[in-house]
Formats: C-alpha cells, sequence, structure tokens
C-alpha cells in the first residue's frame, strides 16, 4: 500500500530557471544554478528509478505500506528519506537512492568516487548519510512519538534496516571487506535482497507478525511525522526573491509587447515569458528545457517553434 508517492521537483527547477535570468545573476553565479538543476534532475530520475521497482513489487501488497519522500524533524536534526517501506514483521527498510550515470568506485577506505565525464568526484558516503537518517528515525520510535503495536503487555519494536539503491551505472567494489557496502545495491535487486534477509527472520521476528490494519495505522502515524520544506533558492545564491526584485532579464520583453505570430497561440500574460521566434506564452518547464540546451543559445522557445529554431554559429578548425 503507497501512502506517499514520490515528489519531483519541477516547481523548484522552475524557480531556478527563473533565477538563472536575475538581473544580479553573474556567469558564476549562473553556473552554480545550472548545477543546481542538474542536481535535482538527477536526483529525481534516481529516486523515481528507484521509486518504480519499489512500487512495481510492493505497492499493492497488504503487507507492505510505503511512504516515499519522507522528511521528519527531531531535536534540531533532519532526516531527508527517500523510501521507507515497512512490512508485517516490523522490519523498516529505510532506502537512499541515487544514480550515477559515469558509475561508482567504493575503495577500501569505503569512499564513494563518481566520474562525470570521464574525471572521478569524490563523493559523501550514502551509506553514512543514511545511517544519520536512520538515527533521527530511531530516535523518534525511542521517544514515543508512534504509537506501537503491543503483545502480552510487550510493546514490539521495529528493526530499522539500511538500502542504499543504485539506479545507474556500474558498481566497482574493493576487494577487502567495508562495514556495510553490502547495503549498497541496484535497483533490480531490491526484492532478491529483502526476500533472503525475509527468509532468516526467526521465530522472534515471527512473534512480532502484525495485522494489515495495524500496519497501515503505523505507517498513517510515521506519515503524520513528514514536515516538508519550503526552499528559498534566491537566498542560496545571494539572490533577492524574484517576487520583491526587478523583473528577471531574459530573451523576452517583460511586458509582452510582441504580437503572437502563430494562429490560435495565445500571448503570455504580463511579466511571464514569451517564445523568441512567435511570442506565445511558454511555461515554465519550456524555459528550464531551453535554459540547458545549448542549441538554442540561451533563447526560450515554444514545443513547436523549437523544430525551427535558429542553431548557434559552429566553429570550423
Amino acid at each position: 500500500m503507497i501512502l506517499k508517492a514520490q515528489e519531483d521537483s519541477r516547481a523548484d527547477i522552475a524557480m531556478l530557471a527563473r533565477l538563472m535570468r536575475h538581473r544580479n545573476a553573474d556567469e558564476t553565479c549562473r553556473r552554480r544554478i545550472e548545477e543546481q538543476i542538474r542536481n535535482l534532475r538527477s536526483g529525481d530520475r534516481g529516486e523515481a528509478e528507484a521509486a518504480y521497482e519499489i512500487d512495481f513489487h510492493y505497492g499493492d501488497s497488504p503487507d507492505w505500506v510505503i511512504i516515499h519522500d519522507l522528511r521528519i524533524e527531531h531535536g534540531g536534526y533532519v532526516a531527508q528519506i527517500d523510501h521507507l517501506l515497512i512490512n508485517r514483521v516490523l522490519e523498516f527498510w529505510v532506502c537512499e537512492s541515487k544514480r550515477f550515470a559515469g558509475g561508482l568506485k567504493i575503495n577500501a577506505q569505503g569512499e564513494f568516487v563518481t566520474f562525470y565525464e570521464g574525471r572521478p568526484q569524490g563523493r559523501p558516503s550514502p551509506i553514512e548519510q543514511n545511517n544519520r537518517h536512520m538515527k533521527v528515525l530511531q530516535a523518534v520510535i525511542a521517544a514515543g512519538s508512534l504509537n506501537l503495536p503491543t503483545r502480552l503487555g510487550l510493546t514490539l519494536r521495529p528493526s530499522l534496516k539500511s538500502l542504499i539503491l543504485i539506479s545507474h551505472g556500474s558498481i566497482t567494489r574493493p576487494r577487502t571487506p567495508v562495514p556495510q557496502i553490502e547495503t549498497v545495491i541496484k535497483n533490480d535487486q531490491l526484492r532478491s535482497t529483502i526476500t533472503r534477509s525475509l527468509d532468516k527472520v526467526g521465530f522472534t521476528g515471527l512473534a512480532k507478525l502484525i495485522g494489515p490494519a495495524t500496519l497501515h495505522d503505523l505507517g498513517r502515524q510515521v506519515l503524520a511525522l513528514h514536515r516538508p520544506i519550503t526552499r528559498r533558492w534566491a537566498a542560496q545564491f545571494g539572490l533577492t526573491p524574484i517576487e520583491t526584485s526587478t523583473p528577471v532579464v531574459g530573451p523576452w520583453p517583460t511586458t509582452p509587447t510582441v504580437a503572437c505570430r502563430r494562429i490560435g497561440a495565445a500571448p503570455p500574460p504580463a511579466g511571464l515569458p514569451s517564445c523568441a521566434s512567435c511570442g506565445c506564452g511558454v511555461t515554465a518547464g519550456i524555459v528550464a528545457y531551453c535554459a540547458r540546451d545549448d542549441r538554442f543559445a540561451r533563447q526560450v522557445y515554444c514545443i513547436k517553434c523549437q523544430a525551427t529554431a535558429p542553431q548557434p554559429a559552429t566553429a570550423i578548425a
């Protein structure tokens, strides 16, 4: 049973695309924003691919509850859990999803290295990241924030398990043992990994078996702990909020003075972007798409005009 579906970053990406046109955004700032947009898109793809695998195998099962993108605050700390799966033997599978298109290498010290355009880049350990999330969740449980089921007067305690789900690229592992490296798996290994763990559940684990209704109630309690965040992107990049600043700059007029030349296309409301070719209004998603595509040379084109947009000149060696 899916209690909370996966979210995405479309609204954040649309805001970042607008910040690219901020009057005070210099080239260094725009590069930082572009990198943030790439990271958000990659994170969305990684989470979506992991969520698909999870939902495919367990989404319709009454023996599981699934919560995607769960954010918990406790004691001044925050846990941003990509995927949480809870089953009837009170196993809490805390999953962190990652996408490394260029591949992933883990060395003998447990350090994570990824590759971008063939160049190695050190990455924070998702194992340690997920361990921190689990500590916050464990503290929430220990504080009595959940009404846990009981049996014969004894409270049934959950067991927390960690998984790092890698959605793309190869994984190169060290020959020497690294603590918890077995928790780093590809998405398609999710079901077999959980099945092997459930096969090892002994009498103690089966003694905690609860009914589907109790499981769903527990899942709803966990979901009630969710605390969404509102990101202040402008402040993060040292810019004034667009809502209170001078309108963003760009290839479109701040007030649409260009008449829409495509029959049936609607001109944009005042202050909103328009197609650089036909003048019709475009969505924030189209703005973001054009901003990351070098073919359009930082111009914005509607979907129909993208096919005939002038291409930037190519230098001849």
